[in-house]
């Protein structure tokens, strides 16, 4: 074909009109990989391609949206529903029951750290800042309407600092925002929020001022010192209701709130980085001695703020989360539970989210941080360009907490540079946007395209519904399904494998249809009901 002998012998282009025309889509100017046979996409001054906008489904017609290893970007197609048919030899068949709902969307982001804001600034114009950030909350962007803003510094800050270093300040009469607020988050937020004005915020402490804790530094080993209750434990609260307080004096509010990012880290000895250690009866009684009734009475309670527990990896969500959510007036204060990604995609570890939800379920489930390249043993740590697997675990784990009551998941670091940082610790990761080392140009990873497949179809108030599987065996391949508020039916399907994969769909509609789902892709498909 033309098109793959133009990929071989250009680094750099803009696909091809006859492509564009046929998918309904726009095109990317591609950097390729050949070592991994995948891709990224070029924003830079002359050009940077939009998402597709809505509507995104039509009457009489399913709407198809296709990522993959070599070729698509969200690519747009539209089938009409009289032009689709029944494979009788599909791989899997499954059945939808629209009326069978769960638990709905609260929505998909990313983290508002300093990393992120250091190399939005290494680009060299404004416009291209405000691409970046269309990129990910704008209508032809991923639509993100969810930010994690690390409340003081944390590992992926380029330097340790607090909101209040004069030692015993148990007033706060020194709190004040860092620079590094006014210069990497601040602005960006409210460019973030220029675009969703219904962006959720929620903030989370990696340590306290190194003064409120027992080894006297924010890293490392070490807890708030004294007892839940005490004035170090009250100041600790406090200093909550001035961030919220200096916030909104620059003229942005929160939704939201975990009380320690990862707390089990800060018990674990040789922990090197930016932590505060928490066992689950320690975040309790804090809840209910401190935070919870401080919190309150500044006008920040339940209502206002959702306080979310844990913070940290699936492996021991459920146990940590019912010592606090057995007490019932620590309870009172929680809206849900935050979790993380790090311990790995088992069966257990999802499973522990359905164990949390079904003994606790007025309680709503969210993945509040995951990245890429962050293992040290793997030799592809840190930022890997065009890395397709990185893709499909995003989706994968997204796909595996949705179908396991999860209301959302929102990412880690959304911008990252070529090195994977700046981390003060030198905790280099991966990330969806990758900006050049000399802030012409950044890049779109295929991670970036992934998440995208979420974020903007599954809008807040989308309910998952329940689908069996009549034939077949979902190797290598996950599924979900939603029917969004304005009553369209959405279904996100990954294949991993090395081939296409055949499905039959019954309960779309009225007639029963079969899709090819082609190898290593990711397809979202929008169905008005």
């Amino acid at each position: 074909m033309a098109f793959k002998m133009f990929t071989k012998n250009v680094t750099f282009f803009i696909l091809c009109l006859n492509l564009i025309f046929i998918s309904g889509s726009f095109g990317c100017q591609v950097k390729k990989n050949t070592k991994t046979d995948s891709f990224v996409c070029v924003c830079n001054h002359d050009y940077c391609d939009p998402l597709p906008v809505e509507p995104f489904s039509s009457p009489q017609s399913l709407t198809i949206f296709t990522t993959d290893k070599s070729y698509y970007r969200l690519t747009k197609s539209v089938v009409s529903e009289s032009d689709l048919k029944v494979n009788q030899s599909s791989d899997i068949k499954v059945t939808l029951n629209v009326f069978d709902r769960f638990q709905s969307i609260i929505g998909f982001g990313g983290a508002f750290t300093d990393a992120a804001g250091i190399n939005i600034n290494k680009l060299t114009s404004d416009a291209l800042k405000d691409r970046l950030i269309a990129d990910y909350f704008g209508k032809d962007g991923a639509e993100y309407n969810i930010g994690r803003v690390p409340i003081g510094g944390a590992d992926f800050s380029d330097r340790i600092y607090s909101y209040d270093d004069v030692v015993d300040d148990f007033e706060l009469e020194h709190f004040a925002l860092a620079d590094d607020d006014h210069n990497y988050k601040i602005p960006y937020i409210k460019k973030a929020k220029e675009l969703n004005s219904n962006l959720k915020l929620f903030g989370s402490p990696w340590a306290p001022p190194a003064w409120l804790k027992t080894n006297n530094a924010s890293y490392g080993l070490g807890m708030l010192i004294g007892e839940p209750g005490s004035k170090y434990w009250k100041t600790w609260a406090n200093y909550f209701v001035k961030f919220f307080d200096s916030y909104k004096e620059n003229g942005i509010e929160f939704w939201g709130l975990t009380p320690q990012n990862e707390p089990p880290t800060g018990l674990a000895p040789g922990f090197i980085w930016n932590t505060c250690g928490f066992s689950p009866e320690m975040m309790r009684d804090f809840i209910k001695k401190d935070l919870g009734p401080i919190l309150k009475a500044a006008g920040y309670g339940p209502d206002k703020i959702k306080l979310m527990i844990y913070d940290h990896n699936t492996n021991e969500v459920y146990s940590f989360a019912r010592s606090i959510l057995s007490d019932k007036e620590a309870a009172s204060y929680v809206s849900g539970v935050a979790y993380h990604w790090y311990a790995g995609p088992s069966a257990e570890n999802y499973d522990n989210l359905k164990k949390l939800h079904d003994q606790f379920p007025d309680y709503f489930l969210m993945s509040t941080e995951a990245c890429e390249g962050w293992m040290r043993t793997d030799p592809d740590a840190g930022v890997k360009l065009a890395n397709w697997t990185r893709a499909e675990t995003y989706a994968n784990d997204i796909i595996e907490g949705l179908n396991h009551w999860s209301t959302g998941w929102v990412d880690w670091n959304m911008v990252l540079d070529t090195k994977g940082g700046p981390s003060w610790v030198g905790n280099i990761v991966d990330a969806p946007i990758i900006v050049s080392d000399d802030g012409t140009e950044y890049y779109k990873q295929p991670m970036f395209y992934s998440l995208a497949h979420f974020s903007k179809f599954l809008k807040p108030g989308s309910q998952r519904i329940h689908y069996r599987i009549d034939k077949g065996r979902m190797d290598g391949v996950k599924m979900t399904t939603f029917v969004t508020p304005t009553n369209d039916l959405v279904i996100i399907v990954v294949n991993t494998n090395p081939d296409s994969v055949k499905i039959t769909f019954n309960g779309a509609g009225p007639t029963k249809f079969t899709l090819d789902f082609g190898p290593s892709s990711i397809q979202t498909i929008v169905k008005s009901i």
